[in-house]
């Protein structure tokens, strides 16, 4: 019985391979065409979405913004995170509750809560969107990032970020 399996397994093997190849050259085996050669379709054409490019922002939407982050920064000082929260973008809200937005404070900002002097540096505008770069003032001074996005006429805080630090020096 093992004699006629091991025979039966062979024979299907050396079929397959004769189909394959002959005396070590490949054959080329080409299905039948069934209909006439398609002519090659045009890519389709998409339209590119415009690109905004970033540009410095009107002196009033950096106050604005700005207004936005020192008031989040006073609710932070008070320990009030409801409050701070409230400065946040819906999407921020949406997806943040009031005492994961204080554990995220707490661990990662908590130089924050010492109400520190904030300094704006620069903000770029793109669209209904900004980032602003803030100095704060400790040792080290912290310099943050903020992404802010405009919803019904107001900024509202959407990212916050550390982007580095440095010390001090004075002479």
């Amino acid at each position: 019985m093992r004699i006629i399996g091991l025979l039966t397994a062979s024979l299907l093997l050396v079929g397959c391979a004769s189909q394959s190849t002959t005396g070590g050259e490949q054959v080329q085996q080409t299905p039948p065409q069934t209909s006439a050669p398609t002519e090659p379709q045009p890519e389709e054409e998409s339209t590119p979405e415009p690109s905004i490019a970033s540009q410095p922002c009107e002196d009033v939407m950096f106050q604005r913004a700005q207004g936005t982050i020192r008031a989040q920064q006073s609710a932070l000082a008070q320990s009030d995170f409801e409050a701070a929260r409230a400065f946040a973008s819906d999407d921020f809200r949406s997806g943040v509750s009031v005492d994961q937005f204080q554990s995220i404070i707490e661990g990662n900002y908590s130089f924050l809560l010492d109400d520190p002097a904030l300094s704006f540096l620069d903000c770029q505008r793109r669209g209904d969107s900004a980032l602003i770069r803030v100095e704060v003032a400790g040792s080290p001074i912290t310099v943050m990032l903020y992404g802010v996005v405009l919803d019904s006429e107001k900024w509202f805080i959407d990212a916050a970020s550390v982007a580095g630090s440095r010390e001090d020096v004075t002479t």
